[in-house]
């Protein structure tokens, strides 16, 4: 464990709820790779990231949950983002992802884009 990115998950209708806190960047993005991997190798087809708690994210960090994302959408699955600091939202934007991604304000909003699409 790299230290500097905490990842917690849990399941809320039907959606896993990913919270990662700290810093996803190189030396974290390998774990947060992984343990994106294992949910969708494990069924999950839903997928919400909430960065509430996200302090920095870096290109690698982006590359992580671009890849999650295809990975999803090849099996009809989804990954949205919530609750991104200012910051992050910039990095986002700043990459043109905020053009790929579905980024939510709130949890509660991210979820609820799940099950209109259902």
């Amino acid at each position: 464990m790299s230290g500097n990115l905490e990842i917690n998950e849990r399941h809320e209708a039907g959606v896993a709820i990913v919270s990662l806190k700290g810093r996803l960047d190189a030396a974290s993005s390998q774990e947060a790779e992984q343990r994106m991997n294992s949910l969708i190798d494990a069924g999950d087809r839903s997928i919400l990231v909430n960065l509430g708690d996200l302090d920095y994210i870096s290109s690698s960090g982006l590359r992580v949950l671009l890849a999650s994302l295809k990975r999803l959408k090849k099996t009809g699955g989804d990954l949205h983002i919530a609750c991104p600091k200012p910051a992050v939202r910039d990095v986002f934007t700043m990459a043109g992802f905020h053009r790929i991604f579905t980024i939510d304000d709130d949890e509660a909003s991210a979820l609820s884009s799940f099950t209109e699409k259902a």
